[in-house]
Formats: C-alpha cells, sequence, structure tokens
C-alpha cells in the first residue's frame, strides 16, 4: 500500500507534542592542520548564537547546553583562515565531539579574504587542489539508497557512475576501470575493503567500513597529491575517528541489511578512549524465507566488526592509536532446484556456484607533534585477504562438475612514515614512504563448458591457468613542497616513486598542481600528474604450459609486465557562494600507458575494459588508452534545511591494442548524470521528518556484437572482430527515495528510516549472455526490481 508522502507527514505533526527544550553539549579540539599543534586562545561559536568557548593550553573547548538539532560552528584565531563546519545532528543523548583543523592564513590574507563557507566540503587532505572533497557520516546516511557505505554515496558525485551490476558496489570514475581506484585507511594501503569481493576488482557487494567509525575522509575522482601511488583512477582516504573520552555512549540499529551495534567511551577520562562496532548480516534469514533482496537464488551472509582505540599523552603532543576492521562474507549462487525446470542454453539454471571472500587489517598509528614547525606519523599493520570460488555445473541427474575453483590469498606487512615541516606560512614540505611485505597463494584451475546439460562432455581440457605462491615486497617514496606564492596563487610540486621487488619494476612520477583563490571566493586550480599502479598481484602468475619436442614445459610470461600508467592533465574552477552554493566545473585529459594487452595482431585484450579479474594470457605493457571529458556540478550544503547536488559529465574513453587499432572502451558510456536531493521538516519538539530522493540516470554499457558462423561452430560466444564494443545497452536509469523521522527523549533518540532503491521498479539491462541453442546473444535484465531498505536505530 502506497502512503502519500503529505500524508506521512501530517500524522507526524499529529503525533509530535510540545515538550521542554532539550539540549547537549559541543565539544573537540582545534589544531593547525600542517603541524597537528594544538591551538590555544581559538575562539569556538555554534552559529546563529551566542553560545561558545575559548580553547585552553590543550586546543580543548567544550560548550554547554546548546540546544539539539542540526548545528554548525564557526571558528576564528588570529594568524589563521577563518572555519565553518558542515552542519551535524546533534541529539538528546550522544555528544557533539569535533576535530577542527584550521589552515594558517597566509601573509596577502588582506588581499583574498577567505570566507568560512570554502572549508566546507574543503578536503581533509589540504594538499589536493583538483577532484577532490571530504565527505561526512552524515553523507552516507541522508544520500538516499547509500546504506551507510561510501561507495554507493559517491555516486551522487561528478564523473562517478556504477557498474553493470547495482549489487556489485563497483565505482567506475571518467570512464576508468574499477580497478583503478586506490583504498587507504589512517595512511595504509589496503586491498578490496568490500563484502562479496572479486578478484582482481575493487568492486563488491558492500563496504567492510562501519560508518560508526568514519571520521572526515576524501574521495578522489583524479589529480591525486604525491604522496598518493598505486592507483591510476581515483581514491577513497578513510580515516577513523575516536570515541568520546567523557562518557559512554551506544548505538544499536535493526534494519532489513542486518544488525549493527556500537559503543564508544572513555578509558582513561579526557585522555582515552573507545569505539567499536560489529555487524551482522540478516539477508540469509530472508533467503531462507524465500526472499532474495540481491537477486534470484543468491544467498548473502556477511559480518564484520571494527575497533579505534584511541590514546593521548599528557601534554596533548602525542597520539596513539590502535585500529582493525575485519570482513566476513560468503555469497552463494543456487541453480534451478527442479532439473526439469532448468532451461537448457542459460548456464546460471545449471550452476551451484560458492564464494566466500574475507579480509581484515589491524594496525598501529602514532602521531608526535615534535615542534611548533614539525610532525611526524607513522603506522604499522598486519592485513589479509582471502577470496575463493568453487563453481560447480550439474546434469539432469543433480551430479556434479567442478569446472572452476581459484583461491586467491595475501598477507601484507605495512608500514608508513610521513614528516610535515613548515618552514614558514608560505613554505612546507611533506615527505614519507610506505612499504609492504607480501607473502601470496594463487591458483585457478578450469575446465572448459561445451554443454552445460551433459558433464560427460566437459572433462577434456582441464588445465591450471594461475599458479603461485611466495613472497616480495613493495616500497613507495614520496616529496612534496607548498609554496604559498602570493596574491592568492599556490604551488604544490611533488615526486612519487614505487618499487616491486618481484621484478625489479619501478615507477618515478611528477606531479604539479597550481591553485589561485580569488578575493571574492573563486577558485582556478590545474594539475598535471603521472600515476602508476600494481597489477593485481595474480596477475604475474598466469602460468603457460607448452609441448616442446614432447616435454611439457610451464612459464609465467606475465611476471615481468610494467607498471600501468595514467597521465592526469586537469584544469578547475570553482565558486562558492555566502549562501553555501556551490558551482564548479572540471575538464581533464588522461593519457593511458604501458597498459597489457596480447601480442598478437587483431586481438582486441586490453586489461583495463575488465571491472574484474587479470589477464590469463600472454600479454605485454604496449597498450594505450586516452579519456576526456568535462563534469559540472551544482551543489547546495546542507543548510535552512535543505541540500541539493546537481551532477553531469559528458566523456569519451578509448583504447588502442598491440596492433595500433583503436576501440571504444568497455567503460565508454558517454555521459553521466545524478540529481540528489533532500529536505527536513522539524517539529516543536525536536523531532525531523526527512525526504530525499535521487536519479541516476547514465549511458548504456557497451559490449560487442556476435559472430554468429563461429558462434555457432564453436557452441560459445565468439566476438565478431573489429566491432570491440560497437554496441551499447539501452540507458540507465535509478531513482531512490529516503523518509526517515528523528525524535529526542530524555534517555535515547531514535531514527526510523526507509531507503528505497529503485523507487520506480524499473529493471535495467545489466548483462548480455550466449544462448548456445538458439545461438545468439541475449541481452538480460537482472538488475533489482524495487527494494525497500527499513531500519530502525537507537541511541542511548
Amino acid at each position: 500500500m502506497k502512503i502519500p508522502i503529505t500524508l506521512l507527514l501530517t500524522f507526524f505533526c499529529c503525533v509530535s507534542v510540545l515538550a521542554q527544550t532539550k539540549t547537549q553539549v559541543v565539544r573537540g579540539s582545534v589544531i593547525d592542520r600542517i603541524t597537528r599543534q594544538p591551538i590555544t586562545g581559538a575562539s569556538v561559536q555554534v552559529t546563529g548564537t551566542t553560545q561558545g568557548a575559548i580553547t585552553d593550553a590543550s586546543g580543548l573547548f567544550s560548550i554547554p547546553d546548546v540546544v539539539i538539532g542540526r548545528r554548525s560552528v564557526k571558528c576564528t584565531s588570529i594568524g589563521y583562515e577563518a572555519y565553518s563546519s558542515e552542519e551535524f545532528i546533534l541529539n538528546s543523548v550522544k555528544e557533539a565531539v569535533l576535530t577542527i583543523e584550521m589552515a594558517e592564513a597566509s601573509s596577502d590574507l588582506q588581499e583574498v579574504k577567505v570566507t568560512a563557507s570554502q572549508n566546507t566540503s574543503r578536503p581533509v587532505n589540504d594538499l589536493a587542489f583538483v577532484s577532490a572533497r571530504s565527505f561526512t557520516v552524515e553523507e552516507t546516511e541522508r544520500i538516499p539508497a547509500s546504506v551507510n557505505d561510501p561507495g554507493r554515496m559517491a555516486l551522487a558525485y561528478p564523473g562517478v557512475k556504477p557498474g553493470r551490476d547495482e549489487n556489485e558496489n563497483k565505482i567506475i570514475v571518467r570512464g576508468n576501470s574499477p580497478y583503478g581506484i586506490l583504498w587507504r585507511l589512517e595512511g595504509i594501503d589496503i586491498p578490496n575493503p568490500n563484502h562479496f569481493a572479486q578478484p582482481g576488482s575493487g568492486g563488491g557487494g558492500i563496504t567492510v567500513f562501519s560508518a560508526q567509525l568514519l571520521s572526515r575522509s576524501d574521495f578522489f575522482t583524479g589529480g591525486m597529491p604525491a604522496e598518493y601511488g598505486n592507483a591510476i583512477t581515483g581514491a577513497f582516504d578513510i580515516r577513523f575517528r575516536e570515541g568520546n573520552q567523557q562518557k559512554r555512549e551506544y548505538r544499536t540499529k535493526i534494519g532489513l541489511l542486518g544488525l549493527d551495534f556500537s559503543t564508544e567511551g572513555l578509558i582513561t577520562k579526557g585522555r582515552s578512549s573507545y569505539l567499536v562496532n560489529y555487524r551482522y548480516s540478516t539477508l540469509g534469514l530472508l533467503s531462507q524465507m524465500g526472499y532474495y533482496l540481491v537477486g534470484e537464488r543468491v544467498s548473502n551472509l556477511f559480518q564484520d566488526l571494527s575497533f579505534n582505540l584511541a590514546f593521548h599523552s599528557k601534554d596533548g603532543k602525542k597520539t596513539t592509536t590502535v585500529f582493525g576492521l575485519g570482513g566476513l562474507s560468503t555469497e552463494h549462487y543456487f541453480p534451478v532446484e527442479d532439473p526439469d525446470k532448468r532451461i537448457p542454453g542459460k548456464p546460471d539454471n545449471w550452476e551451484d556456484r560458492l564464494r566466500p571472500a574475507n579480509m581484515g587489517a589491524m594496525g598501529i598509528t602514532h602521531t608526535s607533534n615534535i615542534n611548533e614547525k614539525s610532525s611526524l606519523k607513522y603506522v604499522v599493520a598486519v592485513i589479509g585477504s582471502s577470496i575463493r570460488r568453487n563453481s560447480d555445473t550439474l546434469n539432469l541427474k543433480d551430479e556434479r562438475f567442478r569446472y572452476d575453483t581459484q583461491r586467491f590469498s595475501e598477507f601484507r606487512l605495512a608500514g608508513s612514515l610521513s614528516y610535515n615541516y613548515k618552514f614558514s606560512s608560505q613554505t612546507r614540505l611533506k615527505t614519507g614512504l610506505i612499504l609492504n611485505y607480501i607473502d601470496f597463494d594463487f591458483f585457478r584451475e578450469t575446465a572448459p563448458r561445451n554443454n552445460v546439460t551433459d558433464i560427460n562432455q566437459l572433462q577434456a581440457g582441464r588445465q591450471v591457468s594461475v599458479s603461485g605462491s611466495g613472497s616480495t615486497q613493495t616500497a613507495q617514496v614520496y616529496a612534496q613542497l607548498v609554496q604559498n606564492l602570493g596574491n592568492g596563487f599556490t604551488l604544490n610540486a611533488g615526486l612519487h616513486s614505487m618499487h616491486l621487488f618481484l621484478n625489479n619494476t619501478a615507477s618515478l612520477e611528477p606531479r604539479l598542481s597550481i591553485l589561485y583563490r580569488s578575493p571574492k571566493a573563486h577558485t582556478i586550480s590545474f594539475a598535471y600528474g603521472l600515476y602508476a599502479q600494481l597489477l593485481p598481484m595474480s596477475a604475474y602468475f598466469y602460468s603457460k604450459r607448452d609441448t616442446i619436442a614432447g616435454v611439457i614445459t610451464s612459464s609465467k610470461p606475465n611476471k615481468n609486465l610494467s607498471f600501468p600508467r595514467s597521465n592526469h592533465f586537469i584544469l578547475s574552477y570553482s565558486y562558492v557562494t555566502p549562501g553555501l552554493w556551490k558551482f564548479s566545473a572540471e575538464t581533464y585529459y588522461q593519457l593511458l600507458r604501458k597498459i597489457p594487452v596480447e601480442p598478437v595482431a587483431g586481438s582486441s585484450y586490453w586489461m583495463l575494459n575488465y571491472s574484474d579479474y587479470f589477464p590469463e594470457s600472454t600479454t605485454v605493457s604496449k597498450g594505450k588508452g586516452k579519456n576526456y571529458g568535462i563534469d559540472l556540478s551544482v551543489e547546495r550544503f546542507f543548510s535552512k534545511k535543505y541540500y541539493l547536488v546537481l551532477t553531469g559529465s559528458l566523456f569519451n574513453a578509448r583504447y588502442q591494442t598491440f596492433d595500433g587499432k583503436t576501440y571504444n572502451s568497455s567503460f565508454n558510456d558517454v555521459f553521466s548524470t545524478a540529481f540528489t536531493f533532500g529536505r527536513e521538516f522539524t517539529f516543536k519538539n525536536g523531532s525531523v521528518f526527512q525526504i530525499g530522493a535521487r536519479s541516476i540516470y547514465n549511458g548504456g554499457f557497451r559490449y560487442t556484437p556476435i559472430d554468429e558462423a563461429a558462434s555457432a561452430s564453436q557452441k560459445t560466444y565468439v566476438q565478431l572482430k573489429g566491432a570491440d564494443y560497437s554496441l551499447q545497452a539501452p540507458a540507465y536509469f535509478r531513482l531512490d527515495g529516503r523518509v526517515s523521522y528523528r525524535a529526542n527523549k530524555s534517555k535515547y533518540a531514535t531514527v526510523v528510516s526507509l531507503d528505497v532503491q529503485n523507487a520506480t521498479n524499473r529493471i535495467n539491462t545489466t548483462s548480455v549472455q550466449y544462448n548456445s541453442v538458439e545461438n545468439r546473444l541475449e541481452t538480460r535484465k537482472t538488475g533489482n526490481g524495487l527494494v525497500p531498505v527499513l531500519s530502525f536505530q537507537v541511541d542511548f
């Protein structure tokens, strides 16, 4: 039954009653963005009120009796740019604990007046001049159908679109493969942090990160500063927040996706804290009841645990944290239960596929403010990941035959060191290194399937295509010098180097960016950078078998492949109004080089055409590519009870093979658009009703037409040579919605929310499949229909 929004609003108005005004504490710390030194004597004021506080010798402040609701703060200090926070939610039982990072004012501040509104969405990393923005945990909650997931939230940003399958959480940026995304946690590069992760991919089902632990973090769509390596597309730089050092707080969330419990509080009052979150999926219970949220005949189970322990020295100049996260997940694709109802020629009717994927990371960070000009941070972490694939096909008697066995396991001991030194307010240096020791075990064995209903035809041709185990190391070193040139100009010049000891492959990557900020809040930026990335480690262990003079030999022809590289050229313009509207435009040009291709004339293989897996044939690093386009956006930051984000992108992505022929990239979908909107209605008792919507309209995915004669002869899909990715599926459209209701009591606060993915129930075309019986290629509409995600959250 559909309930009009106006009726819901009327209902909530009727149940709202007058109550005593509820208040809460806003407190936190104010520090220098570069040196991490506490700032004494800074003035922090709740926006729109006379309430405020002055920071003490440790940079701490506390403002009691702040009326609950959406609030923001302003901060000023002599010698620093004015700061204004984004609006945050203050409820009746959970204190707001803020970390305010202030940028030192330049000597030409009188010429370039920085408005407080410019801090909104500004990257946490202030050396990022283009293609970057910060996001908060509150954004992952309020953007419709994001379900507290940074990857799904990012679909609202310019230049970003989802992969073909809505369930796989693959992020395509500016026509590039999801493989090119870097995930970084607390300064350490980590493997794919998604439940249901796939080999060689940056996607999965939902990220392992718990929203309850997220601090303000950064998302890049290109042009990263020199400290970011091992990425050719973009990056997520995730940071964990600290728990409350003054009191214990709890949160429980029950929803269609699972159960979620978090707790935080003091270890030693005022100096140390803990923050822990556990999440357990109920999707498996739903599938047992016959309700498949992800897809027909698909069962999904996952659970994860995250934590962050923080310890501060007495003088506030040293901080040590112990952090960790771990996720267990299993995805199971079932065949049609009744053999008589399985359709010949449709493999998924006959397949039983089990896909467990686990990952975990635990580390220690230590930050030390050496003096007023410098700071040092080091991180040491252990990281493990394991992805397995066991795929069987059944015959009419339900006898099974294993046609695909895969395992991809990695263990890493990682360390990073970064050093900041401020020569003056005009000049500063950041340098560091990242080291990894990697222990690995990769294996894949496959058998061809000529007839999915007769396993007796599947015995011939079984082969091991990937095999390798052992250990290796990687090293990254970087340095970047930032110079304020005066008159609103700032220059950032850097260099990044990466080395893989497995095959002694190395890269030297220059980075240069320049920023101009006008007196009236207009910003123009330009950036150039060369970026390189490790291949998926298993790619180096493709195993080729040859018979020479009757002797079978095995080799690994891909072991010495170079790093794929990408040259980024980006020109950016933005303007943030005092009324918190942001207008931005970015044009970019990317030159891709050293991409693995097959050294065979007529072959169209290009590794970056795929969103997962890796080369399983002999390749050479001689492929090229070219991406260019423009991203436009209009954004209204959350203020006066509403927010809005409108984005549009036009792009072209093409690639070149070994023989010099040029084709459309598989991700050359031409355009992507997104419109996101949210509005809140506040009642006199402090409760809030929120509505929101997000529409996504993108060009359809590309695919290659079938060679009918060759396919009929070989009984499998054979692509038509010379026509690679020349066809395009119908455009993709999805409308997501969200409604929520926040209520505050003296001892607890609640949020009831309903996120609706695909509110119009449109089933998009997500793939093509070969029908061996009719010898034709069929488009498949296997996307989700309407998916309601109801949840109930309690803070106490």
